[in-house]
């Protein structure tokens, strides 16, 4: 690869090489303070760029196919929804899952269920913009990455969610995933 071609690569991809050159200067400042004084400053480190680039990477190597399940779609757009999701809890953009063709928000919340085969739960709620500016969205239960990872990949013991989410959303009662009952659903 050539300066031109270089050069081609950074225009066509501009926010990506932002992002790297955002990274690179920002760990070469915290190394030449290593370097200078023998501590390495962890709060100097770029680490919204960092972020960024890890977000990159996923969508980059870790879309999939969107799953095959029933959607609701309120009339709420989507900068709404992800402002509800955010008031109730939920962790915006969760950075372990993996990106499905054409989504938009990507949102978990955390559950502990004592009576559960696997307690430490989630429930992941998925959207994706349509044209007319509305969101259709798809949710399941399911155990958390973290606490049991091989579970999780193994797409044990999850459960459709998005019915549960279609009642709690237009009733307005509130998105506690303590509310979801896993044993009215085939999962």
């Amino acid at each position: 690869m050539n300066a031109g071609d270089l050069l081609a690569w950074a225009i066509e991809n501009r926010e990506l090489a932002i992002t790297l050159l955002t990274v690179l200067t920002g760990t070469g400042g915290t190394v030449r303070h290593y370097q200078r004084t023998g501590r390495l400053p962890l709060s100097t480190l770029p680490w919204r760029g960092l972020r960024r680039l890890f977000y990159r990477a996923r969508k980059h190597f870790f879309t999939v196919r969107r799953p095959k399940q029933p959607s609701f779609t309120p009339v709420d757009p989507i900068d709404a929804v992800r402002d509800r999701l955010g008031r109730e809890s939920y962790q915006p953009g969760w950075p372990l899952s993996y990106h499905y063709y054409g989504e938009d928000l990507n949102a978990r919340r955390y559950v502990f269920d004592p009576d559960a085969e696997h307690p430490h739960r989630q429930l992941h709620i998925r959207g994706f913009e349509l044209d007319n500016g509305s969101v259709e969205l798809i949710a399941h239960e399911e155990p958390d990455p973290i606490m049991h990872p091989r579970a999780h990949l193994a797409e044990q013991d999850m459960h459709d969610a998005t019915p549960w989410l279609k009642d709690a959303w237009t009733a307005s009662a509130g998105l506690d995933p303590r509310t979801f009952d896993r044993q009215q659903t085939d999962g």
